[in-house]
């Protein structure tokens, strides 16, 4: 438990390991039950996009942009989200 909260930059207390140790137990408990669920007949989800509409444009090859005219169009690029770890 020590080293989860670690990872988490959290300080816990001797009761608070006890606490988190039983709700870790729980979500373990809950992703085994998951793990063991028959999904061999379900297809992957359709993409969630605001209005139902895929807004984002195909893939293509194309010019490219240099930098100062990339950045005449501030506001206009689309990124994914980047999560990276400490």
């Amino acid at each position: 438990m020590e080293y989860v909260a670690g990872l988490a930059g959290l300080e816990v207390g001797d009761d608070g390991k006890k606490e988190l140790a039983g709700q870790l137990s729980r979500i373990l408990d809950y992703v085994e039950q998951l793990n063991r669920l028959d999904v061999s007949d379900i297809g992957p989800a359709p993409p969630v996009v605001a209005g139902g509409k895929n807004v984002l444009r195909d893939d293509r090859v194309a010019a490219r942009t240099g930098s100062s005219e990339a950045g005449k169009t501030v506001g206009l690029f689309r990124v994914p989200k980047v999560i990276t770890e400490r």
